[in-house]
């Protein structure tokens, strides 16, 4: 299927998904979620009271089994995830009435003794895996620091479960209690990267719930503090090739939308498209053609909602050129993309500068590049985005360490030295603002770090530890 044919029939499917069409399949989730969430710690309890081939058990299980089985039908795959005192199964809230809370808090209570945080299922069960499952929850927990993974080697045996870890989501209007790290963000948000990924390259569906809870603690980060936020390096080291440009991309993508200024629903959804725009990869899909196929498993997840639309579009759509007219996600992302490909070390391709290869993209705005999205962006990272390498006109060598600040201070970045007027290496850790000692210095010419063995990323850090 050609990418316009499968943009019209996502246009006639979106014509089709109806905003009842979406409140009865949010009901018939949460219906049969809560009923689901009822049966699993029944099945837990009674476990424990109870032998094997009970006769409660057993009906117990059957009709968990069944509910399982129109959770997976419906859906794909079914996520129950616990989140402090609520569980949502998918991206759905399942309420409880207020004598109904025990049961969800039993169940909540069993998850935590084993440091898991929910259960994905890929596929059904019957019901002797249901009977099993419930008595691994309900036996004794492994050590700490070890237990997700001591019941994850229990449910080895059981088709299509995952064990899910902990995870705090802020409801909608609480302000985080503490101030976000973006780079203590992006090591915990790694792992949600990586795990999504490994279930994809398995065939199984993405967990939108807790890729978003990232995307909210970026957003988070940068707005806390946007300066730190902008100075950690785009890509981290401990992570593969794939997580860290999906990292990058969700990041740079962020902050272009919160200068566009995006509404929080619209930021978090462009987060979550980011994050996933190169899913088909996780298939082993070439350049060409992991666009459709990222679009094709998207589509699994059953239902229509305003955020999966914005994802399939930008996954159909991020490659397209400005002529083209894509979507707003997928311009965004073709700058975002891009930016980080053109930055990052990549085989038989050395790394651009961030200037140098800014300059490169605004040579092709209009073009390949919407050009008011990529002004914007622009003036957001500065003539001099962070981590550019520059020599000044009185010979010492600095790196940018803040984005564009404001129209006046567009070309005059704050900058770490790591080289003096004399040649000496300098640790990075002197600041000097080059808009107030404009007068006096000035930018003269962007280096290659690479070409003159700079680590830029020491400035970088620098600025990370609060120094000087």
């Amino acid at each position: 299927m050609s990418v316009g044919a499968m943009q019209r029939s996502l246009q006639r499917a979106v014509a089709r998904a109806s905003l009842a069409d979406d409140r009865d399949l949010a009901g018939r989730i949460r219906d049969d979620g809560q009923r689901l969430v009822f049966l699993l710690n029944g099945l837990v309890r009674s476990s424990r009271l109870y032998q094997a081939g009970n006769a409660a058990v057993d009906a117990l299980a059957a009709e968990a089994a069944q509910m399982l089985g129109r959770l997976v039908g419906l859906l794909g795959a079914a996520h129950v995830v616990a989140v402090e005192d609520q569980i949502y199964v998918n991206e759905i809230r399942v309420r409880m009435k207020k004598l109904e809370q025990e049961l969800l808090d039993q169940l909540v209570a069993e998850l935590g003794r084993h440091e898991a945080g929910g259960l994905s299922f890929h596929a059904p069960l019957e019901p002797e895996d249901l009977k099993a499952l419930a008595r691994a929850l309900a036996g004794p927990a492994g050590e700490a620091g070890h237990g997700r993974s001591a019941l994850a080697a229990r449910l080895a045996g059981l088709p299509g479960v995952e064990v899910g870890g902990k995870y705090r989501f802020r409801l909608k209007g609480e302000k985080p209690s503490t101030r976000q790290d973006a780079a203590e963000v992006l090591r915990r948000g790694a792992s949600v990267v990586e795990d999504t990924l490994a279930r994809l390259a398995a065939g199984r569906l993405p967990h939108p719930l807790l890729v978003r809870r990232v995307v909210i603690d970026l957003v988070d980060a940068l707005d806390a503090d946007s300066r730190r936020a902008a100075t950690v390096a785009l890509r981290q080291g401990e992570t593969g090739p794939g997580t860290q440009h999906l990292l990058a991309v969700s990041r740079l993508a962020l902050r272009l939308g919160r200068a566009l200024e995006l509404p929080d629903a619209a930021l978090s959804d462009l987060g979550v498209a980011a994050m996933l725009h190169d899913v088909g990869y996780a298939r082993g899909s070439d350049r060409d053609a992991h666009a459709m196929a990222g679009a094709r498993m998207l589509l699994r997840q059953r239902g229509f909602h305003e955020g999966k639309i914005r994802r399939l579009q930008a996954t159909i759509e991020h490659h397209s050129s400005a002529d083209r007219s894509p979507c707003l996600f997928a311009r965004i992302l073709r700058i975002a993309d891009d930016y980080d490909v053109l930055t990052a070390s990549r085989p038989g391709a050395p790394p651009l500068p961030p200037a140098t290869a800014q300059a490169a993209m605004w040579a092709a705005r209009g073009t390949v590049y919407d050009p008011d999205l990529l002004a914007l962006f622009v003036q957001a990272m500065g003539l001099y985005p962070p981590g550019s390498l520059l020599e000044l006109s009185d010979g010492r060598w600095v790196v940018s360490v803040s984005g564009g600040r404001d129209a006046e201070r567009f070309a005059w970045p704050l900058a770490r030295v790591v080289r003096d007027k004399e040649g000496r290496v300098r640790d990075g850790a002197e600041e000097m603002d080059l808009f107030v000692l404009r007068e006096f210095v000035r930018p003269k010419r962007v280096l290659n770090p690479a070409s003159h063995g700079v680590d830029v990323g020491a400035a970088l850090e620098a600025v990370q530890r609060g120094t000087p």
